[in-house]
């Protein structure tokens, strides 16, 4: 009985302690002025539809059940890139600043609850601060730190919210700098790669050249067997 209590109790603390960290990009990309998307726990989720209402629905990518929460610029501002390196890092500090808050209580009040509580955020928030790629995503504190630089890496990280940004302001692909496609393409990381080809299939689709974007959409083919299935399936770009 007490093991099944454990496992209750630390099933419980894991969505607590991810909802945290989610919310502190999402609460920072608000006061940023970007617009709520996003948020995926698990497999259930929570996102804005093509009317703006914000509706539950169950997220099939498993890619994304580890956690994500998605907030998104309204307009073209020069300080947009800079906010989302703040709220990129966000996160993982938020969920530190739980965790060594339950710490600092477990003391006073030595409840197994809390010490899960305090010990979950911040061994995640020391896993999101590790600079590296596991799977679909960098972590946190590795796309921050390529963000920061102004080195090739910090210039595919710019063109990717660049894509992002273009597509929440204008509801399409058309209006992407496809010069932009060009540094992801030429990027040693064949996810890079494939997201490179991706935009361009896009940004041709959505400006009627279905030729090239079929030459896109055959180049990703290619790429495919050479990255994450899940990645594949996030992109989800279709003939």
């Amino acid at each position: 009985m007490e093991i099944i209590l454990f496992i209750i109790q630390a099933l419980i603390s894991y969505f607590i302690v991810v909802t945290i960290h989610e919310l502190g990009h999402i609460i920072t990309g608000i006061l940023s002025g970007f617009r709520f998307i996003l948020f995926v726990i698990g497999p259930f989720g929570l996102k804005r539809n093509d009317k703006g209402k914000i509706t539950f629905y169950i997220e099939k990518n498993k890619a994304l059940w580890g956690g994500i929460g998605g907030t998104v610029p309204v307009d073209d501002k020069k300080d947009n890139f800079k906010n989302f390196r703040r709220l990129i890092i966000a996160g993982p500090l938020t969920s530190l600043l739980f965790g060594v808050i339950m710490l600092i209580v477990f003391f006073y009040k030595s409840y197994l609850f809390i010490l899960l509580l305090g010990a979950m955020a911040v061994g995640i928030s020391i896993a999101t601060l590790l600079p590296f790629r596991a799977g679909v995503f960098y972590t946190d504190g590795g796309r921050w730190l390529r963000m920061k630089g102004n080195d090739h890496d910090a210039k595919v990280e710019l063109a990717i919210f660049n894509f992002i940004q273009s597509y929440s302001i204008n509801k399409d692909y058309s209006k992407l700098n496809i010069e932009d496609t060009q540094l992801l393409i030429e990027d040693k990381d064949p996810r890079n790669q494939y997201m490179g080809h991706c935009f361009a299939y896009y940004y041709y689709k959505d400006n009627n050249n279905l030729n090239d974007a079929d030459i896109e959409l055959k180049k990703m083919k290619e790429l495919q067997s050479h990255v994450p299935k899940n990645f594949v399936k996030l992109l989800a770009a279709e003939d």
